[in-house]
């Protein structure tokens, strides 16, 4: 792991105009995440987590302030490919394999040979889908699209791994199965992570650090350390410190300003 800041927010704010109001999405965000760690964003519905993670990765610009990621801007990182993405849908092309969905992305740029990109074989073991290469999405359950599309985010060998309430559309126990298969795999290289949620037990389950915004706008309520020891197992949900952090975490949730 090396040391210092790799993402960098500086004073963000996000409005949105349209032709009867203005609305402050995010007012004033800043942070430092360092390399190597996994941050949740954690907060009520409609609070700019989102937002503030497509800032991170240059999908969308701030109003005011700004994020650099390894001294770079944003779109510069992104250009490098040093940025993956998993969202809640999977987006997977339904006339692709597996493993064909995962290569996409190096088909599409053809011309940036990253060497640090692992082969297509390497990332389905990785995912826990080695024998799954050649099944079309429409033979996969949510959960294993899930991991196609996390093998895709990882093709490139990113520095930073951006997730947007990736499990969201799973079942509970899916969810909390991934859960578990995300920790497996980040292990691995530990590969620096911000993860948005609305689930308290995800957020103690796979950060190191959780970050509490508020609703709207967005501000950042708290920030609370995770002190579990890793690998962490679903056994610990019923530990003391893990109910401990839980009710920290609801507590910053439910206070004046932040309800939800």
């Amino acid at each position: 792991m090396q040391d210092g800041s790799h993402v960098r927010i500086s004073n963000v704010s996000k409005r949105f105009t349209t032709t009867s109001e203005t609305l402050l999405a995010l007012d004033d965000v800043t942070l430092d995440i360092e390399h190597g760690e996994f941050v949740c964003l954690l907060g009520p519905s409609g609070c700019g987590k989102s937002t503030l993670l497509r800032i991170i990765g240059g999908l969308t610009e701030p109003t005011d302030g700004g994020v650099t990621i390894g001294g770079q801007t944003p779109s510069d990182a992104q250009a490098e490919k040093e940025l993956g993405y998993v969202f809640q849908d999977p987006s997977l092309m339904p006339w692709r394999t597996a493993e064909d969905n995962i290569r996409l992305p190096l088909h599409v740029n053809r011309a940036m040979n990253k060497d640090s990109a692992p082969p297509v074989e390497e990332l389905l073991t990785l995912v826990g889908l080695e024998r799954f290469g050649h099944y079309y999405p429409s033979q996969l359950s949510g959960g294993m699209q899930q991991r196609v599309a996390l093998a895709r985010a990882l093709a490139f060998g990113p520095s930073l791994l951006l997730m947007d309430e990736p499990f969201g559309a799973l079942d509970e126990i899916t969810r909390e199965t991934m859960r578990y298969e995300l920790m497996r795999i980040w292990n691995s290289d530990k590969k620096t992570v911000v993860f948005v949620t609305h689930s308290i037990a995800e957020a103690v389950t796979l950060s190191d650090r959780v970050v509490v915004l508020s609703g709207q706008p967005g501000r950042v309520k708290g920030v609370v350390d995770i002190e579990l020891p890793r690998p962490r197992t679903a056994d610990m949900e019923s530990n003391r410190s893990f109910v401990d952090y839980a009710n920290d975490l609801r507590k910053l949730l439910m206070q004046e300003g932040g309800d939800g």
